[in-house]
């Protein structure tokens, strides 16, 4: 059974980005290689999927959530209990890769789409 301090926090997250939490939840979950065959791939399948003003306010909230986080150096934990994120970093510079490359990968879809800035 989850303890009350980390199932606050999921449910904090979860009301304050609930796309990024679902966007999570959905692509980086237990199977996230079974479905996608490797974390590229699902960072890849989560920038794609949805619609263009779906993204965009996954954008708005994982700029929200990022600067929450700043000046953590180790993400993993955060993620752990926020969002309940099943990949295992081995190093904390994994995470912070991770959610960048989430957000670089929305940012390109977005680009392509639009051929302008965001």
């Amino acid at each position: 059974m989850m303890k009350t301090g980390k199932r606050e926090q999921r449910d904090f997250a979860q009301r304050r980005w609930p796309l990024l939490s679902n966007l999570i939840g959905c692509y980086f979950n237990e199977d996230f290689d079974l479905l996608y065959d490797s974390l590229d791939g699902a960072v890849a399948a989560a920038a794609r999927d949805g619609s263009l003003d779906h993204r965009r306010a996954i954008l708005k909230e994982w700029r929200d959530w990022n600067s929450s986080v700043d000046m953590i150096g180790d993400l993993r934990p955060e993620l752990k209990k926020c969002f309940s994120i099943a990949v295992r970093f081995r190093k904390p510079e994994e995470a912070r890769h991770l959610m960048d490359d989430i957000y670089d990968s929305l940012m390109e879809g977005i680009r392509g789409e639009t051929h302008r800035d965001i």
